[in-house]
């Protein structure tokens, strides 16, 4: 196993990151085109690493919610597919505070499954749009 691997697999720990999530998360940084970090490029396993240290920013603290995540990996994947400009925490904060009426992501845990729910209607209806 390479170093670079190694040090995926480690970020992937830290940062809370099951293996049906890291599977998606690689799909997602190889455009469909493996699941495994053994299939990815240097420069793929590069940008995956980075991907999940951004994800856990603060090292030994307390991890984030796997609803939370999700929330963070949609809006990734919306970006990636061209739905959304900008793929930082920030944005997707901001678009969700919208859906929130003004109440931060963090401070709205009870609406966290509505909010993956229009994620992922607004990810399927963009791809639809670009099948046709």
């Amino acid at each position: 196993m390479s170093n670079l691997i190694q040090q995926i697999k480690i970020a992937q720990k830290d940062a809370g990151i099951d293996q049906d999530t890291h599977q998606l998360n690689v799909a997602y940084i190889s455009n469909q085109r493996t699941n495994t970090c053994t299939g990815l490029t240097k420069l793929e396993q590069q940008q995956l690493l980075a991907r999940y240290r951004a994800m856990n920013p603060n090292a030994g603290k307390k991890q984030l919610p796997p609803q939370l995540k999700m929330i963070y990996s949609l809006w990734g994947q919306l970006h990636r597919a061209g739905a959304v400009n900008v793929d930082s925490k920030s944005a997707c904060e901001s678009f969700c505070e919208n859906h929130l009426q003004g109440k931060k992501l963090y401070q709205s845990a009870q609406q966290w499954p509505h909010i993956i729910e229009v994620l992922k209607q607004w990810l399927a209806r963009h791809k639809a749009k670009q099948g046709a």
